[in-house]
Parts: structure tokens; C-alpha cells; sequence
């Protein structure tokens, strides 16, 4: 890895228990990894466990659907008692069931699973964003964990200095104005320091809240920020990033979706024939027998003529969501192409100068400092060009510190249009 000043190998240490700020001990729980958050959070966040119900509405819809409509029981009496009065009557038994004279039922199940792969897509992508906040919520928690710990050291720095001018003010050899411009500077570092514990007890929570945990959870993480030594790679195969992006999968599904469907509704052009098979009982009055039962039994047959509806509108509609399915595709390649070329480009542009900043200016600043307080010591130096170099080598850490950041910003940014996330993909139900 490429030096970065900031960034002590000791602090590193401290990194691994960045939710807490303690370091870690035996029998503490372990510290997770940034891809084992994300499954964390797959897993316990109540966005998405409300959202899984979709797959499982989809699942329902395709177990119970290619099935016949159910059967109809028709009774009917009649007599002539409001007639001739002859006790003169008959009776009817019916059942009749409805079957399509196309595959229409096979269609429909067809149909049904593409919606359950729909559902699935859905969920990873909203994964995919959750990722990306996760990731970033967690670099945004790490630098200003890190910019704490710069103005802490500021803090140590003053100390000494303060310590030395009262020293030197109590003997009458520097102007007490010194040493309260060293206090007055404690107090600044102070309240920075403050609200810097604020602020990463907030970022702490809202982390915690992308990960679906409580807020009194104590989860240790193992992250840092640190610079690649290498440049990272400015380009990546196109085919293989869209094989994860859950949004490009869900444009295909929608084509294969617009596809079934219009198979579906071309089915529909014959509406359902209805088989009928009935007795029918009678009492009739036959001279000279006079009243005569009798029974029959036979079977119906009824078929919609396709003469003005032939499904003409849904054939239509079906037609155009498939060419809208179709475009879909297209642009969601064109959106994915432009995200990986700009992350890549701006993660390339972001290590060149992470780099630049992680590297002498550092280094050459807190010289400076230590220089211009050998000569403060002699009289040769004013506390207020000690003052100056303190402040600019608080100045350019920070600087380092930022650019390394954005760095990482970068970088997450690469990971979420690219869909580089653990466990993204769900599994498709077949049935």
C-alpha cells in the first residue's frame, strides 16, 4: 500500500473498532467486514423483508394459476299451477364447465413465472442501492473518525507547546500573550474535537440503521481507509457488469415478461367454449293416459363466435409493452455504459491525486513545524510562526485526508455501478 501520513500503522489498529472507538479484546465480538455488513444487511433490513413479500405475492399468483374456472350447477322447476292447473311440470339438472380452445392456461402460468423473476430483479436492485448507501455511510464514518484523530493529535501538539510557553511566561522570558494564544487555540481544537464525536456518533447511527441493527448494537467493523499502491483498473468488461446489474437483468425480464404476455393474448382471440351436461325430468298430459312422467338426458355444447371481439385491443397493447420493453433494454445499457465510464474515470482521477497529497507535502510540512520550534525554542521564531505551522500541517493532513476520501467515494461508487456486492443475485423460482 502507498503511505498515506495520516494514516499511522497504530491508528489502523484503532480502525477495526470504529463503531465503538475502543480497541478490539479477547472474547470481544469479531470485527465484520465491509462485504459482510452488506450481507448483514441483506438480511435484517426491514425494507427489505417487506419487500421479499412481492416475491412471495408472485409465487402465490403462479401456484395457483392455469387452471380451469370452476364448473356451474344449474336447477330449474316449473309447472302449471298458475295455468290449467293439471299438475302438468318439469325439472332441470345441469353442470357445465368452461374450456379454452387454446393453450391459454399454459400461457397464463408462463406468464405468471416471468412476473416471479420480475419480483426477484426488483429486490436485488433495491439491494444494490442499499449497498451503495452502506458503503458509503461506512467511508463517510471512517473519515471523520480519521479527521478526529488529526485534530487530536493538534490537540497533543498545542499541549506541548502551551506546557513550554507557561513555563517560559512564569520566568519572564516570553509575553503571557503567548501562552493564552496557546489556550485559546486549546479551546478552538477543543470544540472541533467535540464536534467531530458528534458527528461520527451520528454517522454510527445512521450506519447502524442501513444495516437494519438497533442503535445500542455494538458491531466492530474491519475497514480502514487506505490508498491502492497500484492504480486501480479504468475500464471493466461491459458484458460482465450488466450480468449484475440487477436493473439491466429486470429490462431482459421485462422483454421475456412483454413476450408471454402477448402470447397470452393472442391465446384470447377464442373466448372459452362451455360443455353442458343436463337432465331434465317431465309430467305431461297424454290422452288417454291422462298424466305420464318421463326423462331425458344429453349433453350441450356453446361456442362464442369470434365475429366482432377477437382481443384485438389487448393483442395491441401487449405489442406496444413489448417494443417499450424493448427500448427499455436499450437505454438501460446506454445509462450503465455512461456510470462505469464516468466511476472509472473519476476513481482513476481521484488515486492520481490522493496520491499527490498522501505523499511529500506531508511530510515536508511537519518539518517545518518541528524546524520552527527549535527556533521558538532560541528565540528565533515567534509563537505565531509556530502557530502558522501548526495550523498548516493540520491544514494539509486534512487536505490528505479529503482527497484519500474522495477517493473512497470513488471507489464505492465503481462498486455500485458495476453491482459488485456480495450475495446481490437472488434465485429464480421455477414452478
Amino acid at each position: 500500500m502507498r503511505p498515506f501520513s495520516p494514516l499511522h500503522p497504530c491508528s489502523l489498529l484503532l480502525l477495526l473498532a470504529l463503531v465503538t472507538g475502543q480497541a478490539p479484546l479477547a472474547g470481544a465480538p469479531r470485527a465484520v467486514t465491509r462485504d459482510e455488513a452488506i450481507r448483514m444487511a441483506f438480511a435484517n433490513h426491514p425494507d427489505l423483508k417487506v419487500a421479499a413479500i412481492q416475491i412471495d405475492r408472485a409465487a402465490s399468483r403462479l401456484r395457483w394459476s392455469g387452471r380451469l374456472e370452476n364448473p356451474e350447477l344449474e336447477l330449474s322447476v316449473s309447472d302449471d299451477g298458475v295455468g290449467l292447473d293439471e299438475g302438468e311440470g318439469n325439472y332441470s339438472v345441469a353442470f357445465a364447465q368452461r374450456f379454452p380452445l387454446t393453450a391459454r392456461l399454459r400461457n397464463e402460468k408462463g406468464l405468471r413465472r416471468h412476473q416471479v423473476i420480475l419480483a426477484e430483479a426488483e429486490i436485488a436492485e433495491r439491494r444494490r442501492e442499499l449497498a451503495g448507501e452502506i458503503d458509503l455511510a461506512l467511508i463517510e464514518l471512517l473519515a471523520v473518525r480519521e479527521r478526529g484523530r488529526l485534530v487530536a493529535e493538534g490537540i497533543s501538539l498545542n499541549d506541548e507547546i502551551q506546557g513550554f510557553l507557561e513555563k517560559l511566561a512564569a520566568a519572564g522570558e516570553v509575553s503571557k500573550l503567548d501562552a493564552m494564544q496557546a489556550k485559546l487555540a486549546a479551546r478552538t481544537l477543543g470544540q472541533e474535537r467535540e464536534r467531530l464525536a458528534a458527528q461520527e456518533k451520528q454517522q454510527r447511527l445512521a450506519l447502524l440503521r442501513l444495516l437494519g441493527l438497533e442503535a445500542t448494537n455494538d458491531l466492530p467493523l474491519d475497514a480502514s481507509l487506505l490508498l491502492p499502491e497500484t492504480a486501480p483498473p479504468s475500464q471493466a468488461e461491459l458484458e460482465t457488469i450488466l450480468s449484475r446489474r440487477p436493473d439491466h437483468v429486470l429490462a431482459l425480464a421485462k422483454i421475456d415478461q412483454a413476450s408471454a404476455a402477448l402470447v397470452l393474448e393472442e391465446s384470447k382471440r377464442w373466448e372459452d367454449v362451455s360443455l353442458k351436461f343436463f337432465v331434465e325430468g317431465e309430467k305431461s298430459t297424454d290422452a288417454p293416459n291422462g298424466l305420464e312422467r318421463n326423462t331425458f338426458t344429453g349433453i350441450g355444447l356453446s361456442i362464442p363466435l369470434p365475429l366482432r371481439q377477437r382481443n384485438e385491443d389487448g393483442i395491441a397493447q401487449a405489442k406496444l409493452d413489448g417494443e417499450e420493453a424493448a427500448r427499455s433494454v436499450e437505454a438501460a445499457r446506454f445509462q450503465i455504459r455512461g456510470e462505469c465510464e464516468e466511476a472509472y474515470r473519476v476513481r482513476s482521477d481521484a488515486w492520481e491525486l490522493a496520491g499527490e497529497a498522501a505523499g511529500e507535502l506531508p511530510t515536508l510540512a511537519k518539518q517545518q513545524l518541528e524546524a520552527v520550534r527549535a527556533a521558538h525554542g532560541i528565540g528565533e521564531a515567534t509563537f505565531l510562526q509556530v502557530r502558522q505551522a501548526q495550523e498548516q500541517l493540520l491544514e494539509v493532513r486534512g487536505a490528505a485526508l479529503d482527497f484519500l476520501t474522495d477517493y473512497h467515494r470513488a471507489e464505492a461508487r465503481v462498486r455500485l455501478v458495476t453491482g459488485a456486492y456480495p450475495g446481490l443475485a437472488t434465485s429464480t423460482v421455477s414452478k
